[in-house]
């Protein structure tokens, strides 16, 4: 009877019958066998501790404790989010400092989870495939060898020896006050990434070079075949962000243009297949964007951010703050491309803090969540949003009126 009953509670607490629960992972923990285990909700790691041959089902955001060591051997990790999670709910972020060492391991994305690794400190990898995840390496000692992973950022007085690597996204930071230049698909050799980080790179496959620019800093790039360009803009004015195959040696295209605005950055464009452009804006921003391409669109402080005749991606769109977006005649979502960029497939809007937002004639291919004290208007949408959930105190207003989920409220 006590055996039927340890059977019925343990299919009702875990629906994939044999896992266990995962213990806390602090000091001295230590688990070398070969079986599956679960967790559900935030985890968080301190200390020496030592996983081998086991198989997490990780369902909720990971914080490493500055100063520990954690050691993965033979380690196959699931991780999963919660239904309509923002990319990157499934995140793993240090405190401070510390040291990671991967051997024969794997880390498979479930469904449309999007692990986001913040690493800081010593990292070790021997043999670690991974399905839509991203390592974001700052002031980090790295060594790296048969790596496979979505997006790789070098940053900030990182310094990384790799072989063996294929990325999606190879990513680099400028600092703010940067000159540098990038030619020729630069991933075979020692390299000067920005911000004071280097890396050396051996027989490494990127299909973008994924370039950050911040503060004043001056960028050329040339003869790049496929770039997403990153800007952190706190200026006024005017900008169309070049996309596809732009300009030859005699006429680089330069952004933002003279004369269009006061961004003090700089980026010369020689014969660079310019992807898709990310937009992070702050302070008291003001800017328009015309005919561009963006993958990325996020606005706080007392940003106001406008956007026409564009393809806004939204693999994150979000506002908080008092910030205020202005999109017309334009196209937000990209969930049809989920197939190519599984990313995309949680491609979403997302209003938060006291922000307002009005969407006028826009063709939605994703969905809308407004929060806070955000404001929403949405007007005579070409195509609509997928769904509109909204939570009070919250307002979304629409013309003609469409279909609003109540979440309830905020807690």
């Amino acid at each position: 009877m006590k055996t039927a009953f340890l059977y019925l509670f343990l299919t009702v607490a875990f629906p994939a019958f044999g896992q266990k629960s995962l213990p806390a992972w602090k000091a001295g923990t230590v688990i070398d066998e070969k079986a599956d285990y679960r967790h559900d909700g935030s985890l968080s790691i301190a200390g020496r501790v030592k996983l081998k041959g086991i198989s997490p089902d990780l369902r909720g955001a990971i914080t490493v404790a500055s100063g520990a060591d954690l050691e993965l051997e033979d380690v196959y990790i699931k991780v999963s989010d919660p239904p309509a999670s923002p990319n990157g709910a499934s995140r793993l972020r240090r405190e401070g400092p510390a040291k990671i060492r991967i051997h024969r391991s794997t880390m498979t994305a479930l469904g449309s989870a999007h692990p986001i690794w913040w690493l800081q400190g010593d990292v070790a990898v021997d043999d670690f495939q991974t399905t839509n995840s991203e390592f974001h390496l700052d002031h980090v000692q790295a060594a790296l060898e048969n790596f496979t992973i979505f997006e790789l950022e070098i940053s900030h007085f990182s310094h990384v020896v790799a072989r063996h690597l294929q990325v999606v996204f190879l990513s680099p930071h400028t600092g703010n006050d940067d000159k540098i230049e990038f030619s020729d698909q630069p991933f075979f050799r020692k390299l000067r990434m920005g911000s004071l980080a280097r890396a050396d790179l051996t027989d490494t496959t990127a299909q973008f070079f994924l370039f950050y620019v911040h503060g004043s800093s001056d960028v050329s790039l040339s003869r790049i075949g496929r770039a997403q360009l990153a800007i952190a803009p706190e200026c006024q004015g005017t900008l169309q962000l070049a996309h596809g195959l732009v300009s030859s040696a005699k006429t680089p295209v330069i952004v933002p243009e003279a004369g269009a605005s006061n961004c003090p950055f700089r980026l010369r464009l020689n014969e660079v297949n310019a992807d898709t452009w990310d937009v992070y804006l702050g302070g008291d921003a003001d800017l328009t964007f015309t005919n561009s391409v963006i993958d990325e669109l996020t606005a706080n402080g007392h940003a106001r951010v406008t956007v026409r005749d564009s393809d806004i991606y939204a693999d994150r769109l979000s506002l908080d703050g008092e910030a205020q977006l202005q999109v017309d005649h334009s196209t937000v979502g990209a969930q049809r491309l989920a197939t190519r960029r599984p990313d995309l497939a949680t491609s979403q809007v997302r209003m938060n803090g006291h922000s307002h937002a009005t969407f006028d004639h826009v063709t939605f291919d994703c969905g809308v969540v407004a929060t806070g004290n955000s404001t929403t208007v949405i007007r005579d949408s070409v195509t609509p949003s997928k769904y509109i959930r909204r939570s009070d105190p919250a307002t979304v207003k629409t013309d003609p009126r469409l279909p609003i989920e109540d979440l309830g409220k905020e807690i």
